[in-house]
């Protein structure tokens, strides 16, 4: 139908209709992979002068191959930069992504293929040491995923046993590469005992010296009878004492 009308096309003519209609189509799906790879490769900081050259070109197998190449490599850059930085989120989310898009590209076959395991199987490491400095534990999430993972949900894994051995991908998840994540578990450590400090002592106040109340000798009691004179006497001079009357 053009236009409302039916058309007639000869066997020659259809031919040549369905084939511009299947290329219009691969077009349209090459344009499409290509897009997808070209903003992946933005994300790993690709340089801009190949990805608008790209992105000009006209779709087709061969664009689409070259957009697919300039990310990995792109990728590969990145993840050695964010390695020697010791910067594990960023690897980890650079694998994370690069696994994904070549599992979506291999047409999401269960199992994955050894290549996409491994690159899965790097980003659950780097994502691991990411979170050690909050604990030596980590806790796996499976929230959405097969029964398989549900197992693990909400356990939490030695982190150093993890690094050696990998566990993510669950093998038999019907999903091939499993949502599951780690999350951090802090180290709890328990409460410090407390120690009771003793008051040091303080010193005594030195209590006042009051004087003594002077004395006083009834001169009746001297055996001579003689009263007894003040001290110092009024005759005493300096230190000597003044020699009598002569």
């Amino acid at each position: 139908m053009v236009n409302g009308r039916r058309v007639l096309l000869t066997e020659e003519a259809l031919n040549v209709f369905e084939a511009q209609r299947n290329r219009e189509s691969r077009e349209h799906t090459w344009a499409g992979e290509r897009a997808r790879w070209l903003a992946l490769a933005r994300g790993v900081s690709a340089p801009d002068n190949r990805v608008a050259r790209l992105g000009a070109a006209p779709p087709s197998d061969a664009a689409v191959a070259a957009s697919k190449d300039l990310y990995l490599a792109a990728a590969e850059r990145a993840v050695r930069t964010a390695r020697r930085d010791k910067r594990w989120d960023q690897v980890a989310r650079i694998r994370r992504a690069q696994a994904a898009a070549l599992y979506l590209a291999s047409g999401s076959a269960v199992p994955p293929s050894d290549d996409v395991v491994a690159l899965h199987r790097e980003w659950s490491v780097a994502a691991l040491r990411s979170i050690v400095r909050f604990g030596k534990n980590a806790e796996l999430v499976a929230e959405g995923c097969c029964a398989i993972c549900r197992q693990d949900d909400g356990r939490a894994f030695r982190i150093a046993a993890e690094l050696r051995t990998p566990r993510l991908p669950h093998a038999g998840c019907p999903k091939g590469l499993c949502p599951c994540d780690w999350f951090p578990v802090p180290d709890t450590k328990g409460p410090r005992k407390r120690i009771r400090r003793r008051a040091s002592p303080r010193p005594s106040p030195v209590p006042e010296q009051t004087p003594a109340p002077e004395q006083t000798v009834d001169s009746s009691e001297l055996p001579s009878g003689r009263p007894v004179e003040p001290f110092p006497p009024a005759d005493w001079v300096g230190t000597k004492r003044a020699g009598p009357a002569r």
